[in-house]
């Protein structure tokens, strides 16, 4: 049986484009696991997925390219009729609108809900009475979509097999080798209101350290990364959990001659933590920072962030040497001027500090409390555009942008937001910068090991014998 994957996404938007969807690689490696039968693709585009000739298509989209997700589907329908599934953080949000073009949505963790879909669509042509058996679906019947129960959670991760990495392929913007990701827990521990994640995972949970380990041990030793990414929502979320990890990893010196980059919290941050990123080599830490006024951290739920807190996260990093990058959010509906401003002044008080600054207006999506409060407004609705809700930091539109402020006029936001968008340009240049020559260093020290090790290998016979071989052919190629 022939699974080809596919995941909604903008190519004009580079960060889309640049890492692995690994909840994919998830679905490919516990279906192959589980099924002799399946053989599973994954594909960049909707040209790729027909000339693959599949007998069941998966579809992964976020909310802002869920347009895009649609058009796929319909192409798909269109030319190969065959049985078509969504699953991602929309449809997860929004399950009573699945379109009819997809016969079915998954809700929530996957793997258990599309192993057993694709036993079912193997085995047989599925009736709606045999999909009501499954938890964690939307499908449509009788002129309606039904949701089925919810999915119990997986109890135990460490059942799963790591992400089917060879299944993703290497067509992305960074390559294997220089950076490997992996996720070690699945939701987050806090509720911010402009976030979907506790709606999609339900509550957080985590691999245990022995696996995180493990997969760190096979990322190294199959790509040989420059950089491993820890690309939890918050990987220090559970701190007991982290401080093992990071034992772990000391023990077997896994450490050594490879860097780390995770996300941080602000209240999470201390002089021990700054230590112990410091002497395992976790060079750069991203920090959800969102605003630096105490009211507007309120309304984003940020519980025990303060603007004290984001300046001492900072502080504590800084002596260091740890790369720090800062998310900030403009545009809640209580936000002033002023409060903008005196976000805008922390990041430029910290400029020489911060390698990374992205920033952007504040983003209704379904599953969050912001979602709830602008529809209820009517600013959103579950029939617009979803496109709308996609931001390009170097093309955004105003015009199509759902504007929540309510404190601040559209044409003074967009003015402040270029200026704010230049800082951030200004700042992403220089840590791009200060990142190449951090690299450079990293690989002349990498060549001269090599060069040491190749220098005590000389003597051996079979060396000598090879580069014999070697100065023979180049003088056979000059003639």
């Amino acid at each position: 049986m022939r699974i080809a994957f596919i995941r909604a996404f903008n190519p004009a938007i580079p960060y889309q484009s640049s890492l692995p969807p690994l909840g994919i690689g998830y679905l490919a490696a516990y279906l192959k696991q589980k099924y002799w039968f399946a053989e599973v693709t994954y594909h960049h585009t909707v040209d790729e997925v027909l000339a693959a000739k599949p007998d069941l298509v998966g579809i992964s989209s976020a909310t802002e390219n869920f347009n895009s997700a649609v058009e796929i589907a319909q192409r798909v329908k269109e030319e190969l009729r065959i049985p078509i599934i969504v699953g991602g953080i929309h449809i997860t949000s929004l399950p009573h609108t699945l379109p009819a073009v997809f016969d079915v949505g998954m809700i929530g963790e996957g793997e258990l809900t599309f192993n057993e879909l694709v036993r079912l669509y193997h085995d047989c042509s599925p009736t709606p009475t045999d999909m009501a058996k499954i938890p964690g679906l939307c499908f449509h019947e009788n002129g309606g979509v039904r949701v089925t129960a919810l999915r119990e959670l997986i109890p135990n991760l460490d059942v799963l097999p790591y992400p089917d990495r060879d299944v993703l392929g290497d067509r992305w913007k960074v390559p294997y080798a220089e950076q490997s990701h992996l996720i070690t827990s699945r939701g987050c521990p806090y509720n911010c209101a402009f976030c979907a994640s506790a709606l999609h995972w339900r509550r957080f949970r985590y691999f245990s350290a022995e696996y995180v380990v493990k997969e760190i041990e096979f990322l190294r030793k199959k790509y040989d990364p420059e950089e491993i990414y820890f690309f939890d929502d918050l990987f220090i979320g559970h701190l007991k959990r982290f401080k093992e990890i990071c034992q772990l990893i000391k023990e077997r010196q896994l450490h050594q001659g490879v860097t780390f980059r995770s996300y941080g919290r602000v209240d999470l941050i201390n002089e021990e933590l700054a230590q112990l990123f410091h002497d395992l080599h976790f060079k750069s830490v991203d920090f959800g920072f969102e605003a630096n006024t105490q009211e507007i951290l309120s309304y984003y739920n940020k519980n025990n962030a303060t603007p004290e807190r984001n300046q001492a996260a900072i502080d504590l990093l800084s002596p260091h040497g740890i790369s720090i990058g800062a998310n900030l959010i403009i545009g809640a509906p209580p936000e002033t001027l002023d409060d903008m401003m005196e976000t805008f002044r922390f990041v430029e008080r910290n400029k020489d500090c911060l390698d990374r600054v992205s920033m952007g207006p504040l983003l209704a999506l379904p599953g969050t409390t912001v979602w709830e409060e602008a529809r209820k407004k009517g600013i959103v609705s579950e029939n617009m555009d979803w496109s709308r809700l996609e931001f390009n930091p170097d093309n955004f539109d105003l015009e199509r942008y759902p504007y929540l402020c309510e404190q601040v006029s559209p044409e003074t936001f967009y003015e402040f937001y270029l200026k704010f968008h230049q800082l951030a340009r200004e700042i992403n240049y220089v840590g791009q910068l200060r990142q190449l020559m951090r690299i450079r260093a990293k690989r002349e020290v990498k060549i001269a090991r090599l060069q040491s090790e190749l220098a005590t290998l000389k003597g051996s016979r079979l060396v000598r014998l090879a580069l014999t071989l070697r100065h023979l052919l180049s003088g056979l190629l000059r003639r």
